[in-house]
Parts: structure tokens; C-alpha cells; sequence
């Protein structure tokens, strides 16, 4: 199929999701037109021919035939449930398929549209998607979504009707009737919207208002704390926000937002992602995160944008994917965590600091894992990103929703319009969109303005337009566009210093989350670990690593040093690098003073806890450390221990103007 009729198909693909979700403010569905470019390409390209190219160093389930055939079950732990390999095969083939439409990788693509064509080929007489041995219905509500993003590239209607026949052979009793069966209500109400079919809306709300399940109605909607596994927790946070989507019912709307209110308010960690190891576990700054909760967070994150258009979301996304992400994989992205967390201060096959396989290989960056979910489910992160920085408007609108450099090519009527986005952003505050059109054309642009940003700046072919965001945080552009219009958006970046949960404080500008990279010894480790089940990575450049500290990171704020703004530092050069998530290239730093106190890694080799403030010995002098972005880091010190007790005066956010060099 050709370009421009990719396009157009993907246009009407989208139009079609607007109308069906009749109270979304927004759908997405332009994943066929946008094109990275800048620091997004090279990310996607260094994931292309790392984990996501080389199935082998990550070994099983990802070195089979995927969903192209019958998996055979081997190499698994022995606690391993039956439906897992399929679970896992399928966040690999979304990330892969989303990944080869990006990058118009036909490899990546053939090999992910494969199984989608093997699943529907090989459906059962009663329409069932899927392995008929697995007894879980939650591999395909996650095959699902490589599905949906086949279809919003090809408009193949193969696609809608054979999952329609797939959930008409369900029933409210067996989609409550197992572990996420729920969590099939995304893929049923998605196809609703295509078919129209009344049954699969009915059929929805009855299996969710039947409860039963972790995070149904009666638990979204009380004010208690919910300790549940992470990853569940964050997918069935979108079912009621979905739900309202199609039926308008604000019950659902409500629902949604008091989940995700508490799960923020009980669980949420400065990178903007929440603990979960596996569990959910509070706020303390020890606590990690999964790997698959990044994805999982941000993607339901991504459903909560479209349906409310509020912006508010997209910042989350933002903060999550511009440091949680890019923590947890080496930079090659040859390597991932299962497990992560803002303090790092080793990384080794032992120094897992979560009561959750404490002492394991969990926190160590290795290709190869216990459990093998995150190892397919990272592959998702940044290519599900991408396939959302732009998104249609209920007034027509092209939406601006997340920014990152890409080129993004749409039609509005019989005219074609390509918007260049030129950016370096998060790691610089202007954005630049260039229009590119062979006739006139109008329609509405719209334009995030990010809630940490109190000063944005607009101008329109040079010159200066007032900016007033409404409560949804967009401004919107409505007028006729002209070829080389040339729009220019500025969001200024303050330095902030916040306290942690708990004590402690860390530093933020913009989306981005600053830390200390901790000098490091990094080493290969060949340990053969019993809880790998002979799991190894096929391929030598694929290693997994110990890594050590070779200098001090015993570091701690007082604020009674901090007189003055921190000095926030910018590179031309670095800014002009193709990938500022390599340390030698960082093109921000924030120069930070600070004092040394007694902390240091036990003999038992893990994490040390953050220490209680003001009860660590302050040795003598000062220092100046460099902060740079999370994301450059592997080992890292985010939230500094405080030399002084807590000061129950400050708002917990404290503004600096900022001082550049």
C-alpha cells in the first residue's frame, strides 16, 4: 500500500474513533503518518538493534515462532503459569510491529503481522482468538493491541470483525471469571466502536458491573489504600475512563479518576512512575518499580488523555517516559531492569533491595530475566509513545498531545499537510513546527501547554500571540495555514527542589528528573543463576552486568546551603547529539551543593535505605556536584538524604529562578 493511501486510511481510521467514542475529547490512530526524528529515531533505532532486533539475546519465549504458531513450553520457572509465554510474546509483537511502523521497518513488520495473520487464519468454528489450550483470556486482550495498531496502519477490516467474532464467543460470566479476564473490555469496547455491534457495549458494562475482580467499582470508588499487584492495578485502571468513553455514564468517569487519585497519592514515586515489586508498596524512596509498570502506566495514562482531553495526563506521560524509561535500560538497550528505582546505588546478579526476591538478580541490567515479562513488555515503552504525540480533536483539531522531534503528515480534505516538529525537547523548552502544504488549508492546531510551565511563549511566523491555556491546558490555532508558516513554542523550564515522601529532596526542571551519576565500575557477570532456568543470552554482545560504585555517593541537601539558584548548565554541543541519553552527552546539568554523611552499602551487598533526615553524621566541607537528566544514568543517587529534620513549614515544593552558564 502506498504512502498516501496509508494516510488517508489512517485519517479515516481516526474520524471513525471519534465518532464511535462520542465523549472522548480526543483519538489517536495517526501511528501510519508520524515519522521520528532527532533523539525519538535514534532511541527507536539503538531499541531496533538491541532487544527488539535480536529475539535471541533475550532468549525464550521471545527465539519462537511468537504468535505465529503454538509455543512450546520450556526454560520457564517452575511457578510459571501456562499462559504466560503467550502473554509476554504479545507485548514483544506490539512493541516490534509499533516499533517497524515507526522506523518503515519491513523486517520488524513482516515479522509481527505474521502472527496477527496465523491468529486470524487459525480461528476456532465459535470465532475464539488465540491458543485454545490456555485457559487465561488475558494474552489476547494484550495481543490485542499489536492488532489494533496493524489496523490503524492498513484500515484492514479483517481485523475488526475477526476480534468482533472473537468476543461474541464470550460472556460476562467468563470475563469476570479469571485473574485481568477483565481487562479484555479495552479490546471489546475498541471493537464496538468499529462494528457497532450492541451486544459487545452490553456485554461490557454488565462484566464490569458484576465486580469480583481487584479494582472493580466498589474498590476504584473508596478512599482506602489498595496494595495489589502493580501492573494489574495500572490496566484496569483505564476500564471504567473506557467505559465512560462509549456510554457517557459519569459513574465511570468518576471511578477512573479516584483510582488513579490514590494510586498517586499512596504509591507514587519522583520519576512518575509508581512502586510495585511486584506489589504496590507506598511512597518511600526505597521502593522500586517494574519495568512493565512504566508501559502499562502510561499507555492506560494515554487512554485517560483521549477520553478527558485534559493535559494534565500527558505531563504524567512525559515524566514517566523521559526518566523511568530510559533508567531502566542500559543505553544501548542492549540490557533492562526488571525492577528499578530513583536510588541506585548498585546494580549487581544480588543487591535487590525489595522484600520481593531480595538479594536476586531483579535490579541488574541483563537482557535476560527470571521472569520474562518486562523483557517483551519494554520493547512497548517508547514506540507507544510515539504512536501518540499526535492525536484528532472532537472539533476537527490536529493535537499536539506529547512532544518529541518527529515529522507528522495528515490530509484535511484533498490537501496534504505535513507538520516538522523540530525540538530537543524535554532536554531544551522550544518547539518548533514547520508547515508544509501545497495549497491553503484550514484547521485547528492545537498546542499542550504542560502544568509546570507558568510563562509559555507563542509566536506565529515570528510574531508574538498571546497565550492563554484553557482548563484543559491546550491553546488551540485556528485559522488558515500556508506553506513555511512556522510556528514557535517556548516553555520555559524552572529548577525546582522538592521534598521527598518521607525526607529528602530531589531536584526537577521541566519533565525532566535530575540525579547524580554515581562514578561506576561495570563488569560482566557470568554467573550461571539457578533462577534463570538455563535462560541465556545467544548472543555475545548482549551481556548481563554487575555494576559497582568507584566513587563517593554518600550525598546529602542542606538547605541552608542553597542561598542562591542552581546553576543549570546547557551544551550546544551536547544539544546537538543525536542521543542525550548518553552520559558524555547530557546537554543539561544543574550544579548542586551539598554536604558528605556517614551512609555506605552493607556487607550484604543491596540498596541502602534513604537515611532519616537529620540522623546521619555530617562529615566536614562542602561540594559542588553536577546533576544530570535520570535517564542518562544506571547508577544514580535522585533523592538526596537531608543533614536536617523535616520542616513541617514548606509546601514540599520549593521554586528557584534559574541561573544559566
Amino acid at each position: 500500500m502506498n504512502r498516501t493511501a496509508v494516510i488517508i486510511l489512517t485519517i479515516l481510521a481516526g474520524s471513525l474513533i471519534s465518532r464511535s467514542q462520542q465523549f472522548s475529547q480526543f483519538s489517536e490512530g495517526l501511528i501510519g503518518s508520524i515519522k521520528p526524528r532527532g533523539w525519538l529515531k535514534e532511541y527507536l533505532h539503538r531499541q531496533a538493534s538491541g532487544l527488539t532486533g535480536h529475539p535471541e539475546a533475550i532468549d525464550y519465549p521471545y527465539n519462537t515462532c511468537l504468535w505465529a504458531g503454538e509455543i512450546e513450553r520450556k526454560n520457564e520457572s517452575p511457578y510459571a503459569k501456562d499462559w504466560w509465554r503467550y502473554e509476554q510474546t504479545a507485548y514483544y509483537t506490539d512493541g516490534l510491529l509499533r516499533l517497524g511502523y515507526l522506523l518503515d521497518n519491513d523486517t520488524l513488520i513482516h515479522k509481527g503481522e505474521r502472527g496477527i495473520e496465523h491468529t486470524i487464519a487459525n480461528a476456532a468454528p465459535d470465532g475464539r482468538l488465540g491458543n485454545s489450550k490456555i485457559e487465561s483470556l488475558w494474552p489476547m486482550a494484550v495481543f490485542f493491541r499489536a492488532m489494533q495498531a496493524a489496523f490503524e496502519v492498513s484500515g484492514d477490516s479483517v481485523i475488526p470483525y475477526a476480534l468482533e467474532r472473537n468476543y461474541l464467543s464470550l460472556s460476562p460470566e467468563m470475563l469476570t471469571g479469571g485473574r485481568r479476564h477483565i481487562l479484555n473490555l479495552e479490546g471489546m469496547l475498541w471493537t464496538y466502536g468499529k462494528t457497532r455491534n450492541p451486544r459487545l457495549l452490553e456485554m461490557a458494562e454488565e462484566a464490569y458491573n458484576r465486580g469480583g475482580f481487584e479494582l472493580d467499582a466498589e474498590a476504584a470508588a473508596s478512599d482506602s489504600p489498595i496494595h495489589m499487584h502493580g501492573v494489574t492495578y495500572a490496566e484496569m485502571l483505564k476500564i471504567p475512563m473506557l467505559l465512560y468513553a462509549y456510554t457517557g455514564n459519569s459513574r465511570y468517569l468518576s471511578l477512573a479518576l479516584n483510582a488513579q487519585r490514590k494510586l498517586e497519592r499512596d504509591h507514587m514515586l519522583p520519576d512518575g512512575v509508581y512502586s510495585s515489586a511486584e506489589f504496590t508498596l507506598g511512597r518511600d524512596i526505597d521502593n522500586a518499580h517494574e519495568t512493565c509498570d512504566i508501559i502499562d502506566y502510561t499507555w492506560s495514562l494515554g487512554h485517560f488523555l483521549q477520553v478527558t482531553g485534559n493535559g494534565e495526563w500527558a505531563d504524567r506521560i512525559e515524566r514517566a517516559i523521559s526518566n523511568a524509561a530510559p533508567g531502566a535500560v542500559t543505553k544501548d538497550f542492549k540490557s533492562l531492569q526488571y525492577f528499578s528505582s530513583p536510588n541506585q546505588l548498585i546494580a549487581t546478579g544480588t543487591s535487590d533491595n525489595n522484600e520481593f526476591k531480595r538479594g536476586s538478580t531483579w535490579m541488574a541490567y541483563r537482557p535476560v530475566h527470571e521472569t520474562e515479562c518486562c523483557a517483551g513488555n519494554v520493547n512497548r515503552i517508547m514506540p507507544a509513545f510515539a504512536s501518540r504525540l499526535w492525536m484528532r480533536g472532537r472539533n476537527g483539531s490536529f493535537v499536539a498531545a506529547l512532544y518529541a522531534p518527529n515529522t507528522t503528515t495528515f490530509t484535511i480534505g484533498h490537501t496534504e499537510v505535513t507538520v516538522d516538529e523540530q525540538t530537543s525537547y524535554p532536554f531544551s523548552d522550544k518547539i518548533t513546527f514547520r508547515i508544509s502544504t501545497d495549497s491553503p488549508v484550514d484547521f485547528p492546531l492545537s498546542l499542550r501547554i504542560p502544568q509546570w510551565c507558568s510563562s509559555p511563549q507563542l509566536k506565529i511566523n515570528g510574531r508574538k500571540t498571546a497565550v492563554t491555556p484553557g482548563s484543559d491546558s491546550f491553546i488551540t490555532i485556528d485559522r488558515t495555514f500556508r506553506n513555511g508558516d512556522v510556528i514557535t513554542l517556548v516553555l520555559p523550564m524552572e529548577t525546582r527542589i522538592c521534598e521527598a515522601h518521607g525526607g529528602g529532596f530531589y531536584v526537577e526542571r521541566g519533565p525532566l528528573l535530575y540525579s547524580y551519576a554515581i562514578p561506576q565500575i561495570k563488569t560482566e557477570d557470568n554467573t550461571v543463576y539457578n533462577n534463570m532456568c538455563g535462560k541465556h543470552s545467544a548472543n555475545p554482545d548482549f551481556r548481563c552486568w554487575n555494576i559497582t560504585p568507584a566513587g563517593p555517593y554518600n550525598y546529602a541537601i542542606d538547605p541552608d546551603l542553597i542561598k542562591k539558584p542552581l546553576k543549570v548548565k546547557t551544551s550546544s554541543k551536547a544539544t546537538a547529539a543525536a542521543y542525550p541519553f548518553d552520559l558524555t552527552a547530557a546537554p543539561v546539568s544543574i550544579s548542586l551543593p551539598v554536604r558528605r554523611i556517614e551512609w555506605e552499602i552493607g556487607p550484604d551487598g543491596l540498596n541502602p535505605n534513604l537515611p532519616e533526615p537529620g540522623k546521619a553524621r555530617v562529615l566536614p566541607g562542602t561540594e559542588t556536584i553536577t546533576l544530570v537528566p535520570y535517564g542518562c544514568t544506571e547508577l544514580r543517587l535522585t533523592v538526596f538524604p537531608s543533614v536536617t529534620l523535616p520542616d513541617n513549614s514548606r509546601s514540599g515544593r520549593t521554586s528557584l529562578p534559574e541561573s544559566r552558564e
